[in-house]
């Protein structure tokens, strides 16, 4: 017998929801009734094989992009802030959505808000759709009571931060393409060009440069060893993937990614933008500080800086003031603690708060603008040690070689 999943009210207005069976959906609907509660919606429930496949089907629909979630949040802030009450509005918002798994995910939180959940809890039951800082930042807007200024901060952050990375793949896009060329270059060289080139050289006793001589034992080594190079590159590459999903991997990947010689300034710098503007926001709303600071802890983006904000939190409830609870600190820039500092002695932290965040707004431009000028040097230097290895290896046994018939 088919089995049907129901939503229903009671007489005095709870939610209801479960499974059912009936013949059809006539039968379904008089089984709610007899239960003595008004149906609000049901869908057939499909057999239990068929939930593998849709697993299946979930790993291969379109992925949410970012600008998938500009757009559903600027319409949810239009609509908030019309008037329109929220779960009308995340119902509108599912009827006119395409996207494979956005649109179903928006029917769920509309569901969930529905029974009693927050928006916030409703969001987070969805972290492959809905990512982990929209969700902070809405559980921002939700706690502060800002829940429509929230939802156009989110969206220019959002496109904000799109446009960053946009940007920064255009600027790394040459140096990737000229790395990834060196390589096929390079292993064109030793799995094809270099073994012919040593099967001469010991044919005529040619004395081989130390630089030959480590290409010849690379070559035969992927020669003898491919396969096993190719399992260990994939051992590796699945081991790294899985690693970098506990939280002693993450922890090194978010230390190491604020401190990278190019581009960890502007992964700081874009942080210490993104938590000045939402803390700004709070404060502004009436947010204690304390519960303030907690909210941000899930915007900074990086483990580390939120360490530093829990630490900026515990100070702050122990008494002590925001900048002076981080003296010392390696990743909060002075610029910020001062600023801070002063807020909290003229009384208008907000204000200087959401300078600061403007201040790295600009400096992020500036240095995303200039990102294709500090990779070329290092690029240079990459593709001028490459070649210069690369000539010693093949043109010093050349010239021996010549040598050898001269004589």
């Amino acid at each position: 017998m088919p089995s049907y999943r129901y939503r229903a009210q009671s007489p005095e207005g709870a939610a209801r929801q479960g499974v059912l069976e009936a013949p059809d959906l006539d039968g379904a609907v008089e089984h709610v009734h007899r239960m003595g509660l008004v149906p609000i919606r049901l869908e057939p429930q499909g057999p239990a094989v068929a939930r593998p496949l849709a697993g299946v089907r979930a790993l291969l629909q379109k992925r949410v992009e970012a600008r998938d979630l500009i757009l559903f949040t600027r319409q949810l802030e239009t609509m908030l802030d019309s008037g329109l009450p929220l779960l009308t509005a995340l119902e509108i918002l599912h009827q006119q959505s395409t996207h494979p798994r956005l649109g179903p995910a928006i029917d769920r939180v509309r569901a969930d808000v529905e029974q009693g959940s927050t928006l916030t809890e409703a969001l987070r039951r969805h972290p492959r759709v809905f990512p982990s800082l929209f969700v902070a930042l809405i559980h921002a807007g939700e706690e502060g009571g800002l829940i429509v200024p929230m939802l156009d901060r989110v969206a220019s952050l959002l496109e904000y931060e799109a446009e960053t990375r946009q940007r920064i793949r255009s600027a790394t896009f040459y140096p990737t393409l000229v790395i990834c060329e060196l390589f096929a270059a390079f292993f064109v060289l030793i799995r094809f060009v270099l073994p012919r080139f040593a099967s001469l050289f010991r044919k005529f006793g040619a004395e081989l440069p130390l630089p030959t001589k480590i290409l010849i034992v690379v070559s035969d080594f992927f020669d003898r060893a491919w396969p096993l190079v190719l399992v260990g590159l994939g051992a590796t590459i699945a081991g790294g993937v899985l690693w970098s999903r506990t939280e002693r991997g993450r922890r090194w990947i978010d230390r190491r990614r604020i401190t990278l010689p190019v581009l960890g300034p502007i992964f700081l710098k874009t942080s210490m933008s993104r938590i000045s503007r939402v803390l700004s926001a709070l404060i502004a709303g009436g947010t204690p500080v304390v519960q303030a600071l907690e909210v941000v802890k899930g915007v900074a983006g990086n483990r580390i800086i939120a360490d530093d904000l829990e630490t900026m939190r515990s100070g702050v409830v122990a008494g002590t003031g925001l900048a002076d609870s981080l003296r010392g600190t390696r990743n909060f820039p002075p610029l910020v603690l001062k600023m801070m500092a002063v807020g909290e002695e003229t009384g208008a932290l907000d204000r200087m708060l959401l300078r600061v965040s403007r201040y790295y707004d600009q400096d992020v431009d500036y240095l995303v603008k200039n990102l294709s000028s500090a990779i070329e040097p290092v690029l240079l230097g990459i593709l001028g040690a490459a070649v210069l290895f690369t000539a010693l290896a093949v043109f010093l046994p050349l010239w021996n070689l010549m040598n050898v018939f001269r004589h």
